[in-house]
C-alpha cells in the first residue's frame, strides 16, 4: 500500500469519525428540541385550562385572569421571556390601561412563625371601574437558572409594545408604584394572562 492509499484510509475513517458526531449531535439537538416543545406545548394546555378571567369593566374589553399562571400542584409558574410569548400575556398597553382605569391599594398581614420571627405577606388590590377586583399576590421573587431572588415586588411578563422596551409589569410595595420596566429576558418570571371579550 503505498502513501496516497494509506492517506484515502486514513481520511475516510476520520470522515466517518466526524459525520457520526454530527449525525449524533443533531439527533440529539432534534430529540432534546422536539421534547421541550412537547413540554411547553402540556405546560400551556394543563396550566391554562382552569384559568378564571375577571371582567373588571376596562374600555378595551379586556379581561385579566384572577391569578398567576400555575401549574398542576398550584405553584407558580416561572418562565423566560421567550417562552412567555407562547401564551396569551398582557401587552404593555394593557397593563397601562389597567394602571390608568383601576384603583390601587395595598393589602398587608403579619405572619409569625413558632420560632419568634414573623414576615409580612404584601399584595396590591386593583379595583376595576365596574366594581370588580383581581389580587395580584407579591411574586416575591423571580428566578436565575435553579436559584431563586427574593425581590419586595409584584413582577411578571409584558408583551412588548411597538415603541416600547418594557417587557414586565412592575408593582413596588410601602410606595404602591405601578410601572412597566425593562427586564433582562433571561430571568424568569412568572405570567399572567388575558383575553378579549
Amino acid at each position: 500500500m503505498n502513501n496516497v492509499d494509506k492517506a484515502k484510509e486514513y481520511a475516510e475513517g476520520k470522515i466517518n469519525d466526524a459525520l457520526n458526531k454530527v449525525i449524533v449531535q443533531a439527533y440529539m439537538a432534534g430529540y432534546n428540541s422536539g421534547y421541550q416543545d412537547g413540554y411547553d406545548k402540556v405546560v400551556k394546555e394543563t396550566s391554562s385550562d382552569d384559568i378564571e378571567y375577571v371582567d373588571l369593566g376596562l374600555p378595551s374589553g379586556t379581561l385579566w385572569s384572577s391569578n398567576y399562571l400555575e401549574d398542576e400542584n398550584n405553584e407558580t409558574i416561572y418562565v423566560l421571556q421567550e417562552k412567555s410569548k407562547a401564551f396569551d400575556i398582557p401587552t404593555v398597553e394593557q397593563w397601562q390601561e389597567l394602571v390608568k382605569k383601576c384603583r390601587w391599594e395595598q393589602g398587608s398581614e403579619r405572619i409569625d412563625h413558632t420560632n419568634g420571627f414573623y414576615h409580612y405577606h404584601d399584595w396590591a388590590i386593583c379595583l376595576g371601574p365596574n366594581g370588580n377586583r383581581i389580587i395580584f399576590e407579591k411574586t416575591g421573587l423571580y428566578e436565575i437558572q435553579t436559584e431563586r431572588v427574593r425581590t419586595n415586588e409584584v413582577l411578571f411578563w409584558l408583551k412588548k409594545g411597538k415603541n416600547s422596551l418594557c417587557n414586565s409589569a412592575n408593582i413596588t410595595f410601602c410606595t404602591i408604584e405601578i410601572t412597566s420596566k425593562s427586564e433582562f429576558p433571561g430571568y424568569k418570571l412568572p405570567i399572567r394572562l388575558v383575553k378579549k371579550v
